[in-house]
């Protein structure tokens, strides 16, 4: 008995290496990693990013910035002083061909009040605006336009239902959101059917404005 003894305990040492399988002759690896047959990353290797996790969000271009376009809802208030009001809505796209330089074409509806008939109008503007001051959260500009007015009855009294108005003005902007701007400006504003009749009494007048401008 005693000479069995001595046969079976190399074999008993023996057992817990021989049951623990090929996978634990991998040496360092630690417990956890033995137990779930999966090695750890090796040095230098980057973990897969996790998709749940939040992106950034992509830079905002600055105001102005060269090609970049927005849209622009505006809102003008028309008086010559002499018993012409206009009230007139505007909305147009905006395209910055250069660095704070932008070029806009509008499509608008007008109401006026005048001596005589009044009338309803629409027509299309076009305007070219120079932010010549341009700071962080705010700019100022200058700016000219010409448009095309089409009326249902003569406007002014006397004149013609179809009429060029030229503008000119200054204004600024301020930002109210990373991608929405405020505008405001004040405008010499004429209308005039450019001498193709002989009846163009024509208006000059001061035009009040304000905007909003969102990027896209």
């Amino acid at each position: 008995m005693a000479s069995l003894g001595i046969l079976v305990l190399p074999f008993l040492a023996a057992a817990p290496t021989m049951a623990a399988g090929p996978f634990d002759s991998f040496v360092g690896l630690p417990q956890s990693a033995q137990a779930s047959g999966v090695a750890p990353a090796s040095p230098g290797t980057t973990a897969p990013a996790d998709a749940s996790a939040p992106q950034p969000r992509p830079a905002v271009k600055r105001f102005g910035a060269r090609d970049t376009v927005r849209i622009n809802v505006e809102g003008d208030w028309i008086c010559d002083w002499s018993g012409l009001d206009i009230g007139q809505g505007r909305v147009g796209i905006a395209w910055f061909f250069a660095d704070d330089v932008e070029w806009a074409i509008y499509g608008q509806g007008s109401a006026i009040w005048q001596p005589g008939e009044d009338a309803a109008a629409g027509g299309f503007d076009f305007e070219l605006r120079w932010h010549f001051v341009q700071e962080d959260g705010w700019s100022l500009f200058a700016g000219v336009g010409i448009g095309m007015l089409e009326a249902t009855a003569p406007v002014p009294s006397g004149g013609t239902q179809f009429n060029f108005t030229p503008s000119a003005g200054v204004g600024g902007t301020l930002a109210l959101t990373d991608d929405t701007r405020l505008y405001v400006g004040v405008r010499w504003y004429h209308i005039s059917n450019a001498g193709t009749s002989t009846n163009n009494p024509g208006m000059n007048g001061t035009s009040l404005w304000l905007g909003l401008s969102f990027g896209l």
